[in-house]
């Protein structure tokens, strides 16, 4: 049987082929022309930000994160079912393709007759296919593509993350530690001076009190460092949790914080993180998703057309199609809803305030985005002109140290003094650490805050 397509059909299907063309999104916000913060040159963030910090442990712990980590896994997962999403979403706007056939014999007989037999046999071919004549299923491809965009970008946003807690994790183990060493160094002076002490209190120069004082400020020294080593341990733990490895098991590793050198960042202009972050880019789709069930749901308000032929071949013998009958239908449906309450105006109007709710919430990831970069370039300059300070302040407690014990040997300072000089050596030493830690903090958030060299070309879960 031949059909012949008239130009009513030609135009219909015309229609269902045009398709949703979702819009760009537009920028609620216009960035400032340049940070508040003055910034030196620097380098331009990479994909592999983290090998700046010159860190090759570093180096291998993130990327036996990205291997192993459980919850990046899981988040690749959702990139995949949103790409199943996307075909399933793309299948209907292809006809559907059904076949059948059946085979039977049934027998009759009659009161006094012999018994008859007799059999069937039938084969069909049949073919629905809606027409898109309004772009509804089209626009639910869009929608579909737009989800499935924004979980890619969702695990991108993931890896950065991942890579960024790392590293900051890493750092912080790496300043504990360093705590933990200045404050045995700490525990060595002290028992240094107590033995200073005890040498002055056998020949009766100084006093039991002195003797005393000495022997508490060793007690408290030694009572410092268990628990600077549990919190170290915890720390090691939890970074080994973000690799994926069992936590409190292999030996510690060796790492010295203050080798690890601070690279100087350029974080261009406040314009081109709009482009360069992927949790950003995960709204802008998650919007154009919106815009396309918007579409959709208008859609739905408007008739449906759809078309079905079906053709089919029987004969009454049993498992035989010799000489069958043929058959071919074709059927053009047109439905229209006249009354279901308002639920297809309410859905299209649920569809639009979901818009603008996304549209508010990717304006507020925009202004968090501007104050993140903001905020990492203020305390890396902040930490920046401290650790300058604190090294010179180590420096020149460490000699007025050296000269104080000489003087109380000989007599001329007293232990308080002494004890003083000590305390001045402590701070100067944690506080050094704790400002080097801030400053590698501050470094990572800043290529964090940056998009961590995104690129949207490169984005989604790699094989």
């Amino acid at each position: 049987m031949i059909f012949r397509t008239s130009p009513l059909w030609s135009v219909l299907l015309l229609a269902g082929c045009a398709g949703f063309q979702p819009q760009p999104v537009e920028q609620p916000l216009t960035p400032p022309a340049q940070w508040h913060q003055e910034t030196n040159a620097g380098e331009t963030v990479n994909a592999d930000w983290w090998q700046a910090f010159g860190d090759e442990q570093l180096n291998r712990l993130v990327n036996r994160a990205y291997a192993n980590n459980p919850g990046l896994a899981a988040t690749a997962q959702a990139v995949i079912q949103a790409d199943l999403q996307l075909r399933n979403a793309g299948a209907a706007l292809l006809p559907t393709v059904g076949a059948s056939g059946s085979a039977g014999k049934q027998a009759s007989q009659a009161s006094g007759q012999d018994r008859a037999t007799g059999g069937s046999t039938s084969l069909g071919v049949s073919v629905d296919y809606e027409v898109d004549l309004w772009g509804r299923l089209s626009a639910a491809e869009s929608a579909a593509l737009a989800d499935f965009e924004a979980t890619r970008y969702d695990y991108d946003a993931a890896r950065i993350t991942l890579a960024a807690s790392v590293a900051s994790t890493w750092f912080e183990w790496q300043e504990l530690q360093q705590r933990v060493e200045v404050a045995r160094k700490n525990l060595e002076l002290g028992e240094r001076t107590l033995k200073l002490v005890e040498a002055r209190y056998r020949n009766g120069v100084a006093d039991r009190s002195e003797l005393s004082r000495q022997q508490t400020a060793v007690q408290n020294l030694k009572n410092a460092v268990p628990p600077l080593e549990y919190q170290a341990r915890q720390r090691l733990a939890a970074l080994r949790l973000l690799t994926g490895d069992y936590p409190f098991t292999e030996a510690e590793p060796r790492a010295a914080l203050l080798d690890v050198s601070v690279p100087a960042i350029d974080p261009q202009t406040p314009a081109s993180i709009v482009t360069r972050r992927p949790d950003l880019a995960a709204g802008e789709a998650r919007l154009a998703a919106a815009s396309a069930n918007i579409e959709q749901a208008r859609a739905a308000l408007l008739p449906s057309l759809s078309l079905s032929g079906a053709v089919r071949a029987s004969t009454d013998s049993f498992f035989s199609l010799s000489d069958p009958l043929r058959t071919a239908s074709a059927v053009l449906g047109l439905s229209q809803t006249l009354f279901d309450g308002g639920q297809r105006r309410n859905t299209v109007e649920i569809s639009e305030s979901r818009r603008v709710a996304l549209l508010e919430t990717y304006r507020a990831s925009l202004l968090t985005a501007f104050q993140e970069v903001g905020d990492a370039l203020d305390r890396e300059a902040l930490y920046k002109g401290q650790e300058t300070r604190l090294q010179s302040i180590l420096e020149q407690a460490e000699e007025t140290l050296r000269l104080t014990e000489i003087r109380y040997r000989e007599g001329a300072d007293d232990l308080l003094t002494l004890l003083e000089s000590q305390r001045s050596v402590f701070d100067a030493r944690q506080q050094l650490s704790q400002v080097r830690l801030n400053r590698l903090i501050a470094a990572v958030d800043l290529y964090k805050a940056l998009g961590g060299g995104w690129e949207p070309e490169a984005s989604g879960p790699k094989a």
